[in-house]
């Protein structure tokens, strides 16, 4: 029998699949609310997946609250979903929480399910 692949959703405790590098901008400290996580490597760059150590969900909103789903380029931070700083800062956090939960879906995550009532398998 074959274990299910892990994606670094789940790998990192990371819905999201964010980077270091994005934990860092948003404020998260390392040893506290992440660590370096899995590599990953886009073009010729290797990246490292942010290992979330506290709860994930809060975390997740945390970093989008303070950086938002625009880069300072005005890019988007996730090809999938771009949501404008105004119309994030009126979600609820349960609002907010299946946001995440449609991300974590489309980041291929299986095994935190149980944190997104509202998902699939809610």
């Amino acid at each position: 029998m074959t274990a299910p692949t892990l994606y670094r959703t789940d790998e990192n405790r990371n819905p999201t699949a964010f980077t270091t590098d994005v934990a860092a901008e948003a404020g998260l400290k390392l040893g506290t609310d992440y660590e370096q996580g899995s590599a990953f490597v886009v073009g010729t760059q290797t990246f490292h997946t942010a290992r979330l150590l506290g709860l994930p969900v809060a975390l997740t909103i945390q970093v989008i609250d303070a950086i938002g789903f625009y880069t300072n380029r005005g890019l988007l931070r996730w090809i999938y979903i771009a949501i404008p700083a105004f119309l994030w800062a009126e979600l609820s956090p349960d609002q907010k929480r299946d946001v995440i939960g449609f991300m974590y879906e489309n980041e291929g995550g299986t095994a935190m399910w149980d944190l997104f009532p509202n998902g699939p398998n809610g």
